[in-house]
């Protein structure tokens, strides 16, 4: 956790009840003393007992679990640090300060019809082509081995899909490792996962994120922030021209190219 996110859990340790020392974006003996004594009230689910992992994986367990407990999505309770908890935690300081929540922002609007097959973002549509949210799902081997970008130590080999997208999927990513080759692959960030199928609304929305549908995936999302537009985002450079090609010839939209935020997000829906 950064300096600032340290200041939004020290704030939000302090409105419970608890005493995490100065409010200065340092981890101290109180802070830690505090996020112990609030993990010990909340006693978050998690999928292995949170208290036996590192303390700095509890540090952030209990800033997503403030997040969760004030109504902003960290993503699982599972105290690594992502995009979804730092998004979160970016809502909880807007609360703190303002008094009130951020408005949503990434509500989409309708869009003239896709060329290509993929059915327009919307609710509606997405669901009559691909079905229900968290249905049809089914299992890709992968033509590359994917780092997970918030825990690079480990290696996926599959991931899980829709079954509409799969074969078109595989393709993209054959073309990709076929034209980049291993090493090159790895030094621009291409082989840098951050996520694909989560049942969730969009960060910083009010409907499903196409996430819900397994059709969207993330790639390098720490040098492709959400808000990021093309003067900071690695992706929107010229050597990754080549990786938007591939994708855009089966139809899938990168958000990046599209709507100038959120580079690190493609998707088989148009906006």
């Amino acid at each position: 956790m950064n300096l600032t996110a340290i200041r939004t859990l020290q704030t939000q340790l302090a409105a419970k009840g608890a005493d995490p020392g100065p409010i200065d974006g340092r981890m101290s003996v109180p802070t830690r003393t505090a996020i112990t004594q609030i993990l010990e009230q909340l006693n978050p689910k998690t999928e292995t007992d949170w208290r036996t992992w590192p303390i700095g994986r509890r540090d952030v367990l209990c800033l997503q679990t403030l997040c969760l407990e004030a109504g902003f999505n960290p993503g699982v309770l599972d105290g690594w640090w992502g995009q979804l908890t730092e998004y979160a935690c970016g809502q909880l300081a807007f609360l703190q300060t303002q008094g009130v929540p951020p408005e949503p922002w990434r509500d989409l609007s309708p869009v003239p019809a896709n060329p290509n097959s993929w059915p327009l973002e919307r609710q509606a549509e997405l669901e009559r082509f691909y079905g229900k949210p968290g249905t049809n799902l089914i299992m890709l081997d992968l033509p590359y081995p994917l780092r997970l970008s918030w825990n690079t130590a480990t290696v996926i080999n599959r991931t899980q899909c829709n079954v509409q997208v799969k074969d078109s999927l595989k393709k993209v990513l054959e073309q990709v490792h076929l034209h980049y080759g291993p090493d090159q692959l790895r030094e621009l960030g291409l082989d840098l996962y951050g996520g694909g199928f989560n049942m969730r609304e969009k960060r910083g929305g009010t409907t499903m994120s196409t996430h819900a549908w397994g059709i969207a995936f993330d790639f390098d999302p720490d040098h492709n922030r959400l808000k990021w537009k093309r003067d900071r985002a690695l992706f929107a450079r010229p050597e990754y021209e080549a990786w938007w090609g591939f994708w855009e010839a089966e139809g899938w939209v990168s958000l990046g190219r599209a709507k100038n935020y959120d580079w690190m997000h493609v998707q088989a829906a148009r906006v």
